[in-house]
């Protein structure tokens, strides 16, 4: 079955980043390294306990960045899926820290401080496993499960429809991708012909998960075959991805499962100090001369 690996954003704020995926929804800020495309700006990474695929949401950190501008085509929606008997718990913990939000059947949907529309979703999962249950006040019973949904907007929502059935033989029905059970894509209709904008709570990318290596190849020379629009095949160190625009411009990635977060420090510690990936390793001290000020 297919399933979503981690989603990318960016933020200008890194206090207050931390402070509402880590205090507030209580995920784990499993790394602290560098976007590997720009080595002044910081990525942070927050997931479950062992940061596993599929429980991952990660930031790019851009000092001033500016208002974005969702227009002809954007990614939006951080669907968090919740296990069961678990929403009551949730609406107490936003009153608790007084954000408003919106209830409708079992979801609650609110903002974080980018304006990133965040949707929690109870279902009819168990809680986390031991290993993967995040050490803080959250009961093991209530912790967020990981990711379930996220929607691309675009121009030409037919042909961004083909491409997943083209490529993936992900057929969609009333709009909508159901990846799993309980996990989906929905692909809606924009109205505007101006350019989007990225800036601050702007989804650079979604990635989905691919068991190895060997499979993320296979999928690189279908891509080529069937002539998409590749940006790129690349080792991140944690995983390996292939990046493809689909047709309406928005960016897709295709990540493997493995090698994980503690390539460069101990589980135990992740996120602890600034990590680098083998190969990035001695350029540290350059790395750490140019990042971005803080605003």
């Amino acid at each position: 079955m297919a399933a979503f690996h981690h989603i990318s954003l960016l933020t200008k704020d890194r206090h207050e980043n931390v402070r509402f995926y880590t205090e507030i929804l209580g995920l784990r800020f499993v790394k602290n390294t560098v976007n590997q495309e720009n080595h002044r700006m910081l990525h942070y990474y927050y997931g479950d306990y062992q940061g596993s695929p599929g429980s991952v949401v990660t930031f790019f950190l851009v000092p001033y960045l500016g208002n974005r501008y969702d227009n002809q085509q954007y990614i939006s929606t951080i669907g968090l899926k919740l296990p069961q008997d678990s929403l009551a718990y949730w609406q107490d913990r936003l009153d608790h820290y007084d954000i408003s939000y919106t209830t409708n059947d079992r979801q609650l949907r609110f903002y974080d401080s980018d304006q990133v529309s965040i949707v929690l979703t109870e279902t009819d999962l168990p809680s986390l496993p031991l290993e993967q249950q995040v050490k803080n006040e959250i009961p093991a019973e209530k912790q967020i499960l990981g990711l379930n949904s996220s929607q691309i907007h675009v121009g030409d929502p037919v042909a961004t429809s083909a491409f997943f059935e083209k490529f993936l033989g992900w057929t969609t029905v009333d709009q909508r991708i159901q990846l799993n059970a309980t996990d989906f894509l929905d692909i809606l209709p924009t109205e505007s012909e101006e350019a989007s904008r990225m800036g601050r709570g702007s989804v650079d990318h979604i990635a989905f998960a691919v068991a190895n290596d060997a499979e993320l190849e296979k999928l690189h020379q279908r891509a080529k075959e069937q002539g998409w629009n590749i940006e790129k095949l690349v080792s991140r160190g944690y995983f390996k991805s292939l990046y493809i625009r689909e047709p309406g411009g928005n960016r897709m990635e295709f990540a493997t499962l493995t090698p994980g977060f503690t390539i460069d420090e101990p589980l135990e510690s992740l996120g602890e100090s600034f990590a680098l990936p083998p190969f990035l390793a001695d350029q540290r001290a350059e790395i750490e001369a140019q990042l971005y000020p803080e605003s």
